[in-house]
């Protein structure tokens, strides 16, 4: 949790919708930023660098608010997250969540407590992923 790969967000970097454009949701300082650290090519035998999707803390990740406020500012690393500016609902409970440490955390709480009440699916009903996006061959 808190890191992901250049490779999922080149787009937004380089050829947003493929435009050949960047992603105009995302605050140009901080674009100038991750292209930085997420360069057009890779030289030859680099790895797909890794990025921590709140920069400012990096490998020490904690699960705060911030998030938000980094959405609401084009500071968002995952274009999925940025979206989340774009919605009247979503935005209002950015801001809510952005300028309240104690509002999220009661409805982060809250949303884990009625997680907590789901039935899991055990036994051949039920499978643990290999990758989440996708339900295991049988």
């Amino acid at each position: 949790m808190g890191r992901t790969h250049c490779r999922y967000i080149w787009d937004r970097l380089y050829n947003f919708n493929n435009t050949g454009k960047r992603d105009p949701s995302m605050k140009k300082s901080f674009l100038k930023e991750m292209r930085k650290q997420c360069p057009r090519k890779l030289k030859s035998g680099q790895s797909d660098p890794l990025l921590y999707l709140n920069p400012v803390s990096g490998p020490n990740y904690k699960f705060t608010n911030t998030y938000y406020s980094r959405v609401l500012s084009g500071e968002s690393v995952l274009g999925v997250d940025q979206q989340l500016r774009f919605g009247d609902d979503t935005k209002q409970i950015s801001k809510e969540f952005a300028k309240d440490i104690e509002d999220f955390r009661g409805s982060f709480a809250l949303s884990i407590s009625r997680m907590g009440g789901l039935r899991v699916l055990t036994g051949d009903k039920g499978q643990i992923r290999l990758n989440c996006r996708y339900v295991n061959q049988k």
